[in-house]
């Protein structure tokens, strides 16, 4: 299956306030059943592939810990798995999209390493070697919030997809990053929702109904990546294929619009997910974040969202 399909079977956070902010779960019961579940199913991530060799390596040479959230965004509790590689001065952050994990990062950590990055990594609830059954974009945000408190203050961070989206709404409640990397990011959410009903055969009134329960659930004050973005200071590059079959071009141009200091690079034959192990794209990221702008460690001050 591809994106489309598993943020349409999973994705429901959207881009909006973190859940945490205001649990609105009281309301759950004014909804049926099958509303209930259809939630469930759109928070739902899919179960993951088997790992391939590569990211079992890259995993192997990682130092590898957790972090308890609790109460979670999604579930009663969340035991976050994160990774950090290298030593480096300039500390950047790997947030991974829905279906995805760190490890898919390999090619990447391998050239940030060589680079003189440290490199922090992990798994959101529901994905990876990280616990939960549900997941949601406020989820993934909650998750790189807890992580980076733990580790110490970012430098630069690189998203892919649903990641950049999550990476945009801790941006927008004050996590400093000098520079972002954008990979094939979703800037809308809202059209996956409806995606999600039409797949399901659902009617107007059980549709009326789930929409209901999120707005019920989910604040509206962020509603988009491109209205986050309006804000932000850091400089920002946005790859993104052109003839991308999971998550259209439009997306990036749409985010490249609103971000003040954003390039967006059309990156031919990469695909979705290919994009991760593009040796192009990893140079040409690794390339924007060691230019001199963005080149000061952590004790200069940050210039991020």
């Amino acid at each position: 299956m591809g994106i489309g399909v598993h943020l349409r079977q999973g994705y429901g956070g959207q881009v909006g306030v973190p859940a945490w902010d205001e649990p609105r779960l009281a309301t759950v019961e004014n909804y049926s059943p099958g509303t209930r579940k259809a939630m469930a199913d759109f928070l739902r991530p899919p179960k993951g592939e088997r790992e391939l060799r590569k990211e079992a390596e890259v995993l192997e040479k990682a130092e590898i810990k957790t972090v308890l959230v609790s109460p979670g965004t999604e579930n009663a509790e969340e035991k976050i798995v994160y990774y950090r590689w290298g030593t480096g001065e300039r500390r950047v952050l790997l947030v991974h999209g829905w279906a995805g994990k760190a490890a898919q990062y390999f090619n990447f950590i391998a050239s940030l390493v060589e680079a003189n990055f440290e490199v922090i990594g992990f798994d959101a609830p529901a994905h990876g070697r990280s616990s939960g059954e549900l997941a949601s974009g406020p989820a993934f945000a909650r998750a790189a919030r807890e992580v980076v408190d733990t580790v110490g203050p970012l430098d630069f961070a690189i998203a892919h997809s649903l990641g950049a989206a999550a990476l945009s709404i801790e941006m927008s409640r004050g996590m400093n990053v000098r520079k972002a990397v954008l990979l094939s990011p979703v800037a809308f959410i809202i059209p996956l929702l409806n995606d999600f009903m039409t797949s399901r055969g659902m009617q107007r009134d059980e549709r009326e109904q789930l929409i209901a329960m999120f707005r019920s659930r989910y604040s509206n004050e962020v509603i988009s990546v491109p209205d986050m973005a309006r804000n932000f200071r850091a400089e920002a590059l946005i790859l993104h294929d052109p003839d991308d079959q999971e998550l259209p071009y439009e997306q990036a141009e749409a985010i490249a619009h609103a971000w003040p200091n954003a390039q967006l690079v059309a990156t031919p034959n990469v695909g979705h997910w290919r994009i991760l192990r593009s040796k192009e794209v990893i140079e040409r990221s690794v390339e924007f974040l060691t230019e001199s702008r963005g080149a000061a460690t952590r004790t200069s001050p940050p210039t991020g969202g």
